[in-house]
This record gives C-alpha cells, structure tokens and sequence, in this order.
C-alpha cells in the first residue's frame, strides 16, 4: 500500500511539496530532461533540432547595491589588483575573515569594467566546485536559458569568452583551481580565499596577494568617518583597545562606529562595551524586526533569506528598512549574489541567547519556503538567488528533527533547483531529503530521491551511480505497487543501458572470426576425434594485437552470447563427426565380416578322428598324412607341366590372372601354425573342399575328387586327386584351378567359369556324402613348410591387411 494514500481510516494524507505545478523541460547537453515533481524526472535523448542556439550577452558591469563601504590604506592593494588585471593576469586575494576583501573586490570591479570584450563578471565561490563555476561562468556570458551544455560544448564555449571575472570566496584550490583557469585562456580572474587555503604553485599563473588589517591610526580615522565626528579621548582610549583585540580588522570598527551612531541616536545607553561584547551590544540597540533577522539567521547557521522572504518569517513589514542597515552596522556580508552573517556574529549572538526557539524558527522557514516554491511559482532567477538558503534552511530543520518538514522542503525545491542550473545545490538538497525520508520511514520519497539521484548521474556521465540509484528507486516503488514511477524507473535504467554498451572500445571487442578449412587427416589410434574436411566452419574468438584485454564485465552482453554461440557450434560439429565415424566403422566391419568364411559348426558324427584337437593340432594322424604326401607328389608328377611354370599374378605388366595357373592353387600341408590369411588350406581325405577365404587363394581339394573353387575375389583351388573329374572353378572375380587327376581332364581350352556365378557355398556338403567335412577352422599349412604345393610359395597379388588389421579394398 502506498504510505502516502493510506486508508480512509488512517491519518490525514501527506502533502509532498510539489515543485513546477507542469512538468518543465530542461536541455542538458545530450538529454531531453523533463522535470516531473510526482513520478521524478524523465530522461531521453535529445531529439534532433531541440538543441538551443546559445547566444552572447554582456553583463551588468555595476557592483551589486548597498552602500558604498569606505576605503582606508587600501589604494596600493587597488591600483595592484587593477594594474594586474588589465594585463591579462589572474590574481589572488587572500585575508582573514572582517579584513575588507569583499569591500577591496567592489572597488576593484568599478574600476575594470570596461577591461576585456565581454566586460566583468561577478560570481560566488561559496559551497561551489570547479565545475559549478564552469557552468555558472557559461550561463553569464551567453543567453541559454533551460540549457546546461554537455562537457565538449562547454569546453569550446568557455575558451572563446574574454572578461574580467571577480569570484569571492573560493573554497578549492590546487589541480581544480588550475583547471579552471586552464579552461578559460581568454579571462582575467580575481579570486578572494580564506588565509588558510593553500596557495598556488610554482609554476601558477595566479598571482598572490596578501590583505591584512589597518593600522591603529586609519581605525581611528575609519571611526570617526562612519560616526560622523571626531571621537572623544575616553572613544579613542576605547577604538585602541578595540584595535589591539582585532588586529585592525575594519569589520570591527564598522560594528563600533553604527554603535556610537545609536548611542548619540539615544538608543545605546550605558559604557561603552568591551571588544568582544561589541556585537551583543549592537544587536540590542537595533529594532526588534532587525533582532528578529538576526535570531532566524543564527537558527540558519548564519545563512539569510532574501529581503523579499523577511516580512514574512518575522512577521514585522517595516523589516525591510533595517535589512541595509545591518549592511552598513558590519553585521551581514555580502558574497557574490547571497547575503551571510559577517565572522564571529552567530557565536556571539548564539552565547547571548539569541538561539532560543531556533528549533521552531527552523520548522517555520522550511514550511515557508515549501510553500514559496510549490504555490508562488517563483522565476528560475529568484530560486538561484536562494540557492545558498535552502541548503541551510534544510540542514537546520533536520538537526531540530522535523524530518517530514524537510522531506516535503526538498520534494518542492528538486525541480526548481534543476531548472534554475544549480545543480551542485540540487544534489546536496536531493541527499538531505533522501536521509531525513529514510529517518521518517516515508518510503515513497526514498523512491523518489534516489529516482532524482539516478537522473543526476546520467546527466554527469556516473552510469554505475545511476544504475544502483534507479534499481533501489523501482525496487521501493514495486514494493509500494506504484506503476507510474516503476515505469519512469525503468525507462530510465534502459537509457544506462544503452548508454553502457557503445562504451566498449574497438580496441577491446571481441568478434567471432571464421577459421579457415584445413584438409582431413587421418585419425591417430586414440580416442581423439578430428573434424574432417568439409564439416561446419568452426568459430574462434580473436583478440587485436596489442589491446589490453577487455575488463570483466559484471553482466552479460554480446561478448558472452559470441562466446556461448561459438562453443554449442563447436561442440555440435565434433558430435555430428564421432557419429559418423562410429557409424562408418559398424558398415566396414560389417561387410568385412560378410566376405570371410563363416566356421563351420556342425557337429561331426559320421568321422570322429576329423575333429580338432583342443590345442589346434592336425586334423589327421600321421601315418595318413604320409600317404596323402606321396599321392601329392604322384599327382604333381603326373600334372602337364602347369606347376613349373613360373607366376605371372599380380605383376605390373599382367594384372590378370591365367585361369590355369598353379599359383592360383592354394593347396598345402597342414601344420600346427596360424593360418594364413590369404589362402585356402588342403585338406586331405575323402572329397573335401578347399575353398580359400575372401580375396585369396582357393585351397587344394581333398583326395578322392573334391570341390576347389576359390571364394569370391580369389583363384579356384586344384581339383582332388582321385577318380572322377574335380571342379577348379574359380570363385567370383577370381581364376578357375587346375581339373583334378585320375577322372576326365578339364579342356585347357574351356572358357573361364562365369565371374558373376555365385560362390561356392563354403558351409554346403561334400560331393561325397560319405566323406566328412574338413574342419575349415584348422589352421592353414605353413606355404614353406615340406609337401607345399608350388602355388603356395609363389608370390601371389592378394592384398596384405593394414596394421589395424583389415585389408584395404
């Protein structure tokens, strides 16, 4: 629930001030400010052509009113500063507080007025910033009302005026002192500070200038000048003890000269007072409207409202005749465009009980100026030259605890602060109101001082402030479910934003930049997986030589989505590249494992002495295969000749295969070692088959007239030796063997078996069914071992397996 509409029931809603009754619109440099005294301010862009054409004015080179002081042993300090000034050199005037540096800077300004092109210039440097001058000074010289300049137009602006520019009061010195002179080549200034401030460098351009008290002699004669008489032997005794206690201070004999005018005016009664009870005195012998100034001015902490504000917080219309009489009594000072008590009048007045009911005077004066500025709309001039006030009505209103009462003083002055370009005052007034709201508990104007602040800080370029102050501000603002000032929140917290991200430099961006293609190459034998030739493009980030790396950003950006983008890429593309290499893989082991001859698992009934041994012995005992050897040996003597004739297989010349040729014979001995991958073994006994695996050499056939053809891509075995006519018909792709002996030779002059014909069935029975089936599982004869057919030594053309163990096809 908001806390400033609370229920019928509770008590009476809470009147926040108000500020411009419309919304005012302020250009500050590259924003549209609009000055919104409910929601808070709304910041935008400036649109195009809404941008004032500043134009130059002359100021009023005449010293501000009041009555003119006198001047004593002042000339050479006068005619020096003068003399200074129109050379072009800058100057700085310092003195104790009372020694007539305000005085000396008036006289000074009547005599340089018509020095430099764009004449004098007055301006105050109490509770000001370089920057504060900066803006002040720019204001002065040029005809831009609702306009601050951004920081480049201020600089350009600043560097083409030429005047005499009076500043009294200077609280800053050193780099930001330097800065501002640095900033204005063209102007001659004259700056008034405190003794104690520090002074400038070496190598400065200002010139110092030390003003120090009056002699006892120029006192007495500055008595006698503001009492309009010569002065008797128990007054001069008096002004001497006077002058010994001050130092010669001429505030001091301006108060004891208006005392002696009361005196003789009958309204001063009694001895003369002593020096430190000179002001007590005074202060009673003025009217009560005076004292009543006075009281308000010691509950302010020594700032004064305007003239125009006094009839009303004292109630007295008459008061405004003693206003330049506590001028001309050394009682009030003048500093630039605000009035001040002079040094040492609120401590003496404070001890002498003029602080009584400083509390509520302090309330009154907020109340007042509430309303002053909320229903009397006052022009931006007339809130500028109270600028100095409401900080101090703030304060003293804070420190009496009426915290509501500031809250409110602070909600109405906001806006016309900002309007009238005292923003320095702006912010300070902003933070008191901000504590005195926390300390009520009004939440609603919590909201809205940090929603101001937020605003401030935009304009002045602290985006980090900016954003903590908007977040905290529509953070309050949800919570009192407010959605007018959630929504001004976060438009203007998408301003920051947007102002945020161009802050990333060239030099520190990072762009994703495509990496060329590089050509495949072949996996090693490890688990690592390389992207072939032709998959996605991948994506690095690439930094430019010589920039320092981009500092860590607190949030996301374009930065972390180029990064995120670029890794799901790169990982997509390696996924897509290990499936497709699992899934080549299965396909090449599938159909190498298709063209290798399956075992054959049968159960062997009809031959137990056929079977294996468990170790992968031989498959026939001994005395058999002596007898199968010297058949072979019959056999091959017996042959036409075929099996000396040299092989021709695989040679570059012929690359074709003779379909006759013995090489192509994979008969053998068995032996008790591996089998050979590339051709078929011999299996002797009744009518076997010797077929040889994929892309070999088929074996011999068994004895007796078996089958030999070869399996696909390899040479057709010799027939079996034996009755009958073996089959030498070569698998498909290969060369058919050699016909078998005893039965009817094959016709040399045949055709070769059709290479389309399916392949002998490796795993069918025998012709003989009353022959068992070798075990094709044996291991092959050793090709160099005794009773080796001619065919298995010679060189043959079937490829030899890879080191990853398959054959390259």
């Amino acid at each position: 629930m908001d806390t400033d509409h609370p229920a019928p029931d509770g008590p009476e809603p809470r009147d926040n001030g108000g500020g411009p009754r419309r919304p005012a619109e302020l250009i500050a440099g590259d924003f549209l400010l609009t000055l919104n005294p409910v929601d808070g301010s709304q910041i935008e862009s400036c649109p195009p052509g809404r941008r004032p054409v500043a134009g130059r004015r002359f100021p009023d080179p005449v010293a501000p009113g009041g009555p003119r002081p006198v001047l004593l042993e002042r000339e050479d300090q006068r005619e020096r500063l003068a003399r200074l000034l129109s050379r072009g050199r800058s100057v700085r005037l310092t003195g104790p507080a009372g020694s007539g540096r305000t005085a000396l800077l008036d006289a000074v300004a009547r005599d340089c007025a018509d020095l430099a092109p764009d004449g004098l210039i007055r301006l105050s440097g109490h509770h000001r910033s370089a920057a504060d001058l900066k803006h002040e000074l720019y204001g002065a010289a040029h005809e831009a009302p609702e306009h601050r300049p951004a920081p480049a137009e201020l600089r350009a602006a600043l560097r083409g005026i030429g005047a005499v520019v009076l500043v009294d009061d200077v609280e800053f010195t050193g780099n930001a002192l330097e800065e501002l002179l640095d900033a204005t080549p063209e102007c001659a200034f004259l700056l008034t500070a405190a003794p104690g401030s520090h002074g400038p460098g070496a190598d400065s351009r200002l010139e110092e200038v030390v003003l120090g008290g009056l002699s006892r002699t120029g006192c007495v004669e500055l008595l006698e000048s503001l009492a309009g008489r010569a002065l008797t032997d128990e007054e001069s005794d008096w002004a001497g003890d006077l002058w010994s206690a001050t130092e010669g201070l001429p505030v001091r004999f301006a108060q004891a000269g208006e005392y002696l005018r009361l005196r003789d005016g009958g309204r001063a009664t009694g001895p003369l007072p002593e020096p430190d009870a000179l002001v007590v005195a005074l202060a009673a012998a003025l009217p009560e409207g005076a004292r009543e100034t006075l009281r308000i001015a010691v509950a302010l902490g020594g700032a004064l409202p305007a003239a125009a504000q006094l009839p009303a917080l004292t109630g007295d219309h008459t008061v405004l005749a003693d206003h330049d009489r506590l001028h001309t009594a050394g009682l009030l000072s003048r500093t630039g465009d605000h009035v001040r008590t002079a040094a040492g009048v609120v401590e003496a007045l404070a001890a002498a009980g003029y602080a009584e009911g400083a509390q509520e005077r302090a309330l009154g004066t907020a109340q007042h100026y509430a309303w002053w500025l909320s229903d009397a709309e006052p022009a931006p001039r007339e809130v500028a030259a109270e600028a100095e006030t409401l900080p101090a009505v703030a304060r003293a209103a804070q420190r009496a605890g009426h915290h509501e009462a500031v809250a409110s003083l602070v909600r109405a002055a906001a806006p016309r602060l900002a309007l009238a370009l005292r923003w320095g005052v702006w912010e300070r007034m902003l933070r008191t109101g901000q504590e005195c709201a926390r300390a009520a508990g009004f939440v609603a104007d919590q909201a809205y001082f940090h929603h101001e602040l937020g605003v401030l800080a935009i304009c002045r370029d602290q985006l980090d402030r900016a954003r903590a102050e908007l977040e905290a501000s529509v953070a309050l603002r949800a919570a009192l479910a407010d959605s007018g000032g959630v929504h001004a929140g976060r438009r203007a917290l998408a301003l920051v934003e947007d102002l945020v991200l161009p802050a990333q430099t060239p030099a520190t961006a990072v762009h994703p930049v495509a990496v060329p293609e590089q050509a495949a190459t072949p996996p090693p034998e490890s688990d690592t997986v390389m992207i072939p030739r032709g998959s996605e493009d991948s994506t690095q980030l690439i930094t430019a030589v010589g920039a320092a790396p981009p500092p860590e950003e607190p949030r996301g950006g374009l930065r972390k989505a180029a990064l995120a983008g670029t890794r799901r890429n790169t990982v997509a593309a390696g996924t897509g590249v290990l499936l497709a290499a699992v899934l080549g893989t299965v396909v090449t082991l599938g159909l190498t494992s298709g063209e290798t001859d399956l075992p054959d698992t049968r159960p062997r009934t009809d031959d137990p002495t056929s079977a294996p041994d468990a170790d992968g012995a031989e498959s026939e005992e001994e005395p058999s295969r002596e007898a199968d050897e010297r058949e072979d040996d019959d056999v091959d003597d017996d042959d036409t000749g075929e099996a000396d004739r040299p092989s021709t297989e695989n040679t570059p010349e012929d690359p074709e295969q003779d379909p006759e040729s013995p090489e192509a014979d994979g008969s053998g001995e068995p032996g008790e070692q591996e089998p050979q991958p590339g051709d078929g073994g011999t299996t002797t006994g009744g009518g076997g088959t010797g077929g040889g695996s994929s892309g070999g050499d088929g074996g011999s056939g068994g004895t007796g007239g078996g089958n030999g053809g070869g399996s696909p891509g390899g040479d057709g075995g010799s027939g079996g030796t034996g009755g009958g006519s073996g089959n030498g018909g070569g698998g498909t792709g290969g060369n058919g063997g050699n016909g078998g002996n005893g039965g009817t030779p094959p016709d040399p002059t045949s055709p070769d078996p059709d290479p389309t014909s399916p392949d002998p069935d490796p795993t069918s029975p025998d012709p003989d069914p009353t022959s068992p089936d070798p075990d094709p599982t044996s291991p092959d004869p050793d090709p160099s071992g005794p009773g080796a057919s001619p065919s298995s030594t010679a060189p043959t053309g079937s490829p030899s397996p890879t080191a990853s163990g398959f054959y390259d096809l």
